[in-house]
């Protein structure tokens, strides 16, 4: 038991980890919602405070791989710095004010994605990064919800598709291993698992 403790987190652990949390964190904002026990202003403030923090660990990390000299580095560390610019903005009093700031911050996503994704080996660094990405991006969607005043239930079909997510996540562990003798231990080469678990993480919040 203690060899296998002191062993490495392998990249499918890691993965399915994330997805989990993901998983978690999504059912618990809808409870919370549903139940009032979460203001939007101040739950976006405290999301936006995470994701930044997250944004700044994966700056750093990727800093340390990379020649400060090359210009498409530069290039995607602005992008980083840009993203971690518009999510430290003030408070969002309000419908328009959170629309306003929600646009900014999902186009800075979007450039960001856009500059690593270019870049196949940038794809690998930034993959748990890119699973943050995603869930914070589920999260927004909820605060969107919430902020034009939408009266969250949990119904039957939420639960249903969070089921599915959980049931996805945990074979996801079993699946990536057995793949990766023959695929290669590589972020793109489970995106299909991977992106299944957020569709039923997507449909979920589309039936709250």
């Amino acid at each position: 038991m203690e060899e296998k403790k002191n062993q490495p987190i392998s990249f499918a652990e890691r993965i399915s980890k994330i997805l989990k949390a993901t998983q978690q964190e999504v059912e618990e904002l809808a409870v919370q919602f549903s139940l009032g026990k979460a203001e939007a202003t101040s739950k976006f403030e405290e999301i936006k405070k995470e994701f930044n923090t997250k944004s700044n660990e994966w700056k750093n990390s990727f800093v340390k791989t990379e020649e400060a000299g090359q210009d498409a580095f530069m290039k995607m560390k602005g992008k980083l710095e840009e993203l971690q610019l518009q999510l430290s903005l003030g408070k969002a009093e309000g419908k328009e004010l959170f629309e306003e700031q929600r646009k900014k911050i999902v186009h800075a996503i979007h450039d960001l994605q856009n500059e690593y994704r270019s870049n196949p080996e940038w794809n690998e660094k930034l993959s748990e990064f890119n699973e943050e990405v995603e869930k914070f991006k589920l999260k927004l969607e909820m605060l969107k919800m919430k902020f034009e005043d939408k009266s969250f239930q949990v119904k039957e079909g939420f639960q249903k598709e969070m089921l599915n997510a959980k049931i996805e996540i945990d074979q996801f562990l079993n699946k990536a291993e057995e793949k990766f003798e023959k695929a290669g231990k590589k972020y793109s080469n489970f995106s299909e698992e991977i992106s299944s678990v957020y569709n039923h993480l997507k449909n979920a919040v589309k039936k709250l």
